[in-house]
């Protein structure tokens, strides 16, 4: 099934800072600021600012993870630390270590199905060291090139005795104060459920609660998002309405990767354009009221989803099946 396009859903947005923004360079500065802003050549060759795809995906995995443990406050946590691995897990941490790092242990025999099968909702959605994931991100870059205000600010350690600066501790900083970025995301093959969590994520982007970069704790960070373009595609045959793979797939496949059934009926879409094999729906106007079945699902889903038991189980197992 991975190996055939099923559906999409193409999502457009741009970001715009609140606050002011630092997405910290990895290169070192020679009669510069200490913390630079991450750049990359565009337009003509020039220097400008952009959020890098995997800064983003980072964030909205990490926010998305937080979701997840909110749905499910009591009883086994549902979803992994990526970074964790097995046996090192910290207090605090225990049954969540790395679903990726967990499966290693069996890739040289390890089927498509069963690295989607048993990982946890995160990975199913944003991949693991086994598994691609259905989530793919690009970089945002600027709207209007060449249309920013970056600022260089101060920065100080601060004494915990006195209250005062401490002595040779400053440091500046070079952050974005005015911009708007736009970027993408597109989920392939994706279950309803999934479609669910990323809308939740993107709701929060929009009114302001996530933060993006560094500094976060001290002021830094606060992003604007708006969804400029929602598409979802159907490859083959148009559905009835508003469906995931679960709907889509025949029993075996269903069995075999573990997709959760869907609770609602497929909710209505508005008319589809047919583009070759692509059956392609805009739903840029009412994206939020549309996927409302899907929050649904992801609620259930997450609710009752049998992570990590049955990934102990199957780990157990002399072979796999």
């Amino acid at each position: 099934m991975l190996k055939r396009l099923v559906n999409s859903a193409r999502i457009s947005f741009t970001i715009t800072p609140v606050d002011p923004l630092l997405i910290k360079s990895g290169q070192a500065t020679v009669g510069g600021v200490d913390m630079s802003f991450v750049r990359t050549r565009r337009n003509d060759g020039k220097d400008e600012p952009f959020i890098p795809g995997s800064s983003l995906k980072g964030v909205i995995r990490s926010y998305s993870e937080k979701i997840c443990r909110s749905l499910r406050p009591n009883g086994p946590v549902p979803v992994c630390l990526p970074y964790v691995a097995p046996g090192k897990e910290k207090p605090g941490e225990e049954c969540q270590a790395s679903c990726g790092l967990r499966l290693e242990a069996k890739k040289d025999r390890l089927p498509t199905t069963d690295s989607y099968h048993y990982s946890c909702p995160a990975c199913r959605l944003f991949g693991s060291h086994v598994f691609t994931g259905r989530y793919k991100s690009s970089d945002a870059y600027l709207t209007h090139p060449g249309k920013f205000i970056p600022e260089v600010r101060d920065g100080v350690a601060i004494d915990r005795l006195t209250g005062g600066a401490v002595p040779g501790a400053k440091y500046d900083l070079e952050v974005l104060v005015s911009g708007e970025f736009s970027t993408s995301i597109e989920i392939q093959n994706f279950e309803r459920w999934q479609l669910g969590l990323v809308s939740l994520t993107l709701r929060d982007m929009e009114e302001e609660l996530i933060r993006l970069g560094s500094g976060a704790s001290r002021g830094l960070g606060r992003v604007r998002a708006k969804v400029t373009s929602f598409v979802l595609d159907y490859y083959g045959t148009a559905p009835n309405g508003f469906v995931g793979l679960a709907a889509l797939c025949n029993s075996k496949e269903r069995q075999d990767y573990g997709l959760f059934s869907e609770r609602a009926g497929a909710g209505p879409l508005p008319a589809m354009e047919r583009r070759g094999i692509r059956h392609c729906c805009d739903i840029t106007a009412a994206w939020k009221e549309i996927l409302a079945p899907a929050v649904d699902d992801l609620t259930a889903y997450v609710g009752g989803v049998a992570w990590p038991t049955a990934l102990d189980v199957y780990l157990k197992k002399g072979d796999t099946p």
